[in-house]
């Protein structure tokens, strides 16, 4: 059995490809800076999804079984800075991939990454996929877009394309430009003699997050048990705020005493109250469970820029 990934040089590419590598499945993935056959990088397969002719071509040739559409710009504030290029990249970008497999007649089965930015504003707790789309910027915007376009595809063509919405997800690895990465790298740069601050955004605002492991698991049980033309949460079902967060980056590093300093350019206008989301469905339909504790996971991302920094 054969996968393929889009934007496979990524935060969650990696942990895909080395998810879909421990069930016994060939993995190739593209991005616009590389290209990897079984997480070696390869300069064979680079592509850009907004390159068509080229994407077709890697298609034809490797007529893979499944399909992980990851390939997007991943840090909201910037869409709004640049929105043209987040609506290519996104919408045209899907197109392109749903119109190869369809012009090449491709059995592939299909997952398209969107986000639970797609709620937007939503003033509900707990989030369902039967809950209404209100994006509030071009990133949201563009995802909600391409989740309609897939599934416009399986019903019109057949496609067997199942979307998902993720949840807030971190683990080692990721970005500074996301907060719990931002602060563990600030907690772990911390040496005896410096002044034990924490500069930080909006902390009270309580978000659903969960392992990248899990969600990389939870994509491979998409790709088996999912239901085509279907929407997935994938969540823990809980909020937690940035502020408790914190607590367990401290508490990890041993530091009782700290002082966390608002900093205006961390601060995100609109930012939403809650966002948590149900996942029942993807539970009953896949059996998907997550593994990883929330401490567990940020104490993993801690040793990781303790390691990086020292």
């Amino acid at each position: 059995m054969k996968a393929f990934i889009t934007g496979a040089s990524g935060f969650v590419g990696s942990f895909l490809t080395e998810s879909l590598l421990s069930k016994g499945l060939d993995v190739v993935g593209i991005a616009r800076s590389k290209g990897f056959v079984n997480g070696q990088e390869s300069a064979e397969w680079r592509c850009d999804v907004l390159d068509a002719g080229r994407l077709e071509a890697i298609l034809r040739s490797y007529r893979p079984d499944y399909v992980i559409h990851l390939a997007a710009p991943a840090f909201i504030p910037a869409s709004l800075k640049a929105p043209k290029p987040t609506y290519e990249i996104m919408f045209q970008g899907t197109l392109n991939l749903l119109e190869c497999v369809r012009k090449l007649g491709l059995d592939s089965k299909i997952l398209y990454v969107s986000s639970a930015d797609v709620y937007g504003d939503s003033r509900k707790a707990t989030l369902t996929e039967e809950d209404p789309c209100k994006p509030i910027n071009p990133y949201s915007s563009a995802k909600a877009c391409a989740e309609l376009m897939c599934q416009q595809y399986f019903h019109s063509y057949g496609l067997d394309a199942v979307m998902a919405r993720p949840f807030n997800h971190t683990g080692p690895g990721q970005s500074k430009d996301f907060v719990c990465s931002d602060f563990a790298a600030q907690i772990a740069g911390l040496t005896e003699y410096s002044e034990k601050k924490l500069y930080t955004g909006n902390i009270d605002v309580r978000r659903d997050f969960l392992d990248v492991r899990d969600v990389a698991e939870a994509y491979c049980r998409l790709l088996t048990d999912g239901r085509s033309g279907e929407i997935y949460n994938i969540s823990s079902g809980y909020a937690v705020s940035i502020r408790e967060i914190i607590g367990l980056l401290f508490n990890h590093a041993g530091i009782a005493d700290y002082e966390i300093v608002q900093d205006p350019q961390k601060v995100r206008m609109h930012d939403i109250a809650v966002r948590a989301g149900d996942s029942s469905k993807l539970r009953r339909d896949t059996g998907w469970q997550p593994r990883h504790s929330l401490s567990e996971t940020i104490q993993e991302l801690l040793q990781h820029w303790k390691e990086q920094l020292h």
